[in-house]
């Protein structure tokens, strides 16, 4: 008999989000090595706003899954502007921490994310004002658990 027992404790939620572009990393067993960290953005988001999915998706050709990675960098300034506009024109895997410590690694070399950026400002000054972010792409598993990277 295979039994999924209740967990002593679960956190829900992300703590950190990092960004690698698809052509700067491998993947050795449980261990994820960098060909180079010059690439890499380590993205500070709300932590209330922070949040992955992976829907599955059963087609013909069998199961694939749609990431998402979310999350809001609050402000709106240049330097945060020039890196987005840089990254919305590359390929990422993307590195999260959860809530319970855990490290996982979405997307692959070759089933990428992408990320998407809007600016919000809301209608008042007590609105937040950033950028919603979301890197989003279709991968043929789900995103694997890897030992602390960095």
């Amino acid at each position: 008999m295979i039994q999924l027992s209740k967990p002593s404790d679960n956190m829900g939620g992300l703590l950190q989000l990092w960004a690698v572009p698809n052509s700067d990393y491998y993947v050795n067993g449980p261990y994820v090595v960098f060909t180079t960290t010059d690439n890499i953005y380590q993205l500070y988001c709300s932590s209330e706003s922070l949040a992955y999915k992976e829907p599955s998706k059963r087609t013909n050709a069998g199961i694939h899954y749609n990431c998402s990675v979310s999350g809001f960098i609050p402000k709106d300034s240049e330097e945060i502007q020039l890196a987005l506009n840089k990254m919305e024109y590359r390929l990422y895997v993307v590195i999260f921490q959860d809530g319970n410590g855990n490290y996982k690694l979405s997307g692959t070399a070759f089933y990428p994310l992408r990320l998407s950026a809007s600016l919000k400002t809301g209608k008042q000054t007590s609105d937040r004002a950033g950028y919603e972010i979301q890197f989003l792409g279709e991968t043929l598993s789900r995103a694997v658990l890897i030992n602390n990277p960095f």
